[in-house]
């Protein structure tokens, strides 16, 4: 008669208290300061709040622009459009020159949504095309039609927060 051997034994108590589901895949790479160009355009980490409002407040540089527009999958001129600048003023200025506070303040706040975009999308690649895609609940339209505005990147925001929790949009 075989002996049973026991449920847990010693040797396998240390490799069953190791879960075995695949670890998620959290994009980490989708930080503020990598969506501005990493530590060549924006000098210290963005740790809080403070730390965005002084950065306002100093200007940002120019250098951020070309990064911002690779998140959003758009062109140069198009994010010249949603910061109401022409794209031949943007394009005088030098890369470490810095941006108004106003500009700065638009630049911040397109970045905070496209961290926010890429963590609910899930990547770079779906955010922009998602950004370029018409949707029902935006009357058909892009969601890139409603970025030259806060009020219609607090619109976004809210859409996206529907789309994190599952409800049809």
């Amino acid at each position: 008669m075989k002996k049973d051997k026991p449920f847990f034994s010693d040797e396998e108590e240390d490799d069953l208290s190791i879960v075995s589901e695949p670890a998620p895949q959290y994009n980490t790479e989708a930080t503020l300061r990598v969506i501005l160009g990493g530590s060549k355009t924006i000098g210290k980490p963005l740790t809080d709040d403070y730390d965005l409002i002084a950065l306002t407040r100093a200007g940002i540089k120019r250098a951020t622009l070309p990064s911002l527009a690779a998140y959003l999958g758009i062109t140069m001129e198009q994010l010249s459009g949603l910061l109401h600048s022409s794209y031949r003023n943007i394009q005088r200025k030098k890369d470490n020159d810095l941006l108004d506070t106003l500009k700065t303040e638009k630049v911040l706040e397109l970045a905070s949504f496209a961290q926010r975009g890429i963590e609910v999308i899930g990547s770079k690649e779906y955010f922009a095309e998602w950004l370029q895609s018409p949707l029902p609940a935006l009357n058909n339209k892009k969601p890139l039609d409603f970025l030259d505005t806060s009020f219609g990147i607090q619109m976004l925001n809210k859409l996206l927060g529907r789309l994190e929790h599952g409800v049809y949009s």
